[in-house]
């Protein structure tokens, strides 16, 4: 893909002068101890322990497509992570993702996605021209797929809003928070390049700051331009950078220009030819409304505020041992770990012998 070109390119370890050689580890003996480590996570979560909001491994492609497959081998993990574990792969940064999203920020999102629902709402009133275009719109959930060189990879945005017509979301929304902050730009660029423009523009709202109520909105847009051989090359570009809409005791910073979606930007061109110069604009005003309330119902959800029913005794059912994770599922991934550190030390022994032979064989030549 062209557009590959333009991803910010990572800069590789040093070399090791005069150093040995690196000896030819198999990637399967290069990721076991990575993938089973997902593996117990995953398994974590599905037990009660998630991780951080916000963790993140290091993971080849290579290592990546060994996840998916073993993975699929435990059909009842798999269906668990499948449909209640968020998570991401950046082919990039050759990194995966976990979210665990919080209260504040999962009511935040909706309560944002109905904001903008009503701004459509007003706009197909006011703009009747609008109104072909907008009833094709719609939000939806759940991941991204993505395929570079033949890799495939995936994100699971906060917020998206497809047309039913093109084949990506014209816009994608992130709730971060201080972790995820950091992640911003590489999400960017995997959703605006990735996707060739079709994605047309990534808002990131960052609610976190540990000692403050500060909140600000972020905006990247793809930039094109003629390449050598004609064909358009991309790179992303940061429009608005943590602009604050809310100041640090909580307040409305009302010279904000809120969350400001232009029309268009909702699908491809191809698609939003010819529509009104308009757009669906969220005032700070209303965005700290919105996070105010979030807020309230992560407190109320944390203490447990609110008029509570009667004790009643409570009666649980006798769990089935395959219902939890037993000892002989944690030796099996022990074992496995186990089973590839003995491959790659077999595989290192291996290579120094083959070595030492080759070096002594050059010193009878001589």
């Amino acid at each position: 893909m062209a557009l590959l070109k333009s991803f910010k390119q990572i800069t590789p370890p040093g070399s090791i002068v005069n150093g040995p050689p690196t000896p030819p580890l198999t990637a399967d003996a290069k990721t076991s101890g990575r993938v089973a480590a997902i593996l117990r996570v995953f398994e974590g979560c599905k037990n009660g322990y998630p991780p951080s909001p916000w963790t993140v491994y290091k993971l080849s492609s290579e290592e990546y497509e060994d996840l998916q497959r073993r993975l699929k081998d435990d059909v009842e993990l798999w269906r668990y992570v499948d449909d209640k574990v968020r998570y991401d792969y950046d082919l990039i940064g050759s990194k995966l993702i976990i979210r665990m999203t919080t209260t504040l920020h999962d009511t935040f999102a909706s309560e944002l996605v109905t904001a903008i629902k009503k701004g459509f709402e007003d706009l197909k009133k006011n703009q009747v021209k609008t109104r072909p275009f907008i009833d094709k719109i719609s939000s939806v959930s759940g991941a991204i797929h993505f395929e570079e060189d033949g890799k495939k990879f995936k994100h699971v945005p906060d917020i998206r809003f497809h047309h039913k017509d093109a084949a990506w979301p014209g816009v994608v929304i992130e709730v971060s928070h201080s972790q995820k902050r950091k992640s911003l730009i590489d999400l960017a660029e995997n959703y605006l390049l990735a996707s060739d423009g079709g994605i047309r523009v990534l808002v990131g709202i960052d609610l976190e700051y540990k000692k403050s109520k500060e909140a600000g909105i972020s905006v990247w847009r793809l930039k094109t331009s003629p390449g050598p051989d004609g064909q358009p090359e991309g790179e992303v570009v940061q429009e608005l950078d943590n602009e604050l809409f809310r100041d640090a005791e909580g307040n409305p910073i009302l010279s904000s220009s809120g969350l400001e979606l232009p029309l268009d930007n909702f699908a491809v061109q191809a698609l939003s030819k010819g529509l009104p110069d308009c757009s669906v604009i969220v005032s700070p005003k209303t965005l700290c409304t919105l996070l105010a309330e979030a807020e309230k119902w992560n407190d109320k959800s944390i203490l447990l505020e609110g008029v509570m029913p009667a004790r009643i005794k409570r009666k649980y059912r006798q769990r089935t041992p395959d219902e939890q994770l037993t000892m002989s599922d944690e030796e099996k991934v022990r074992e496995e770990e186990r089973r590839m550190r003995r491959k790659t030390e077999e595989a290192d022994k291996s290579y120094c012998e083959e070595g030492l032979s080759a070096q002594a064989s050059s010193q009878d030549a001589i």
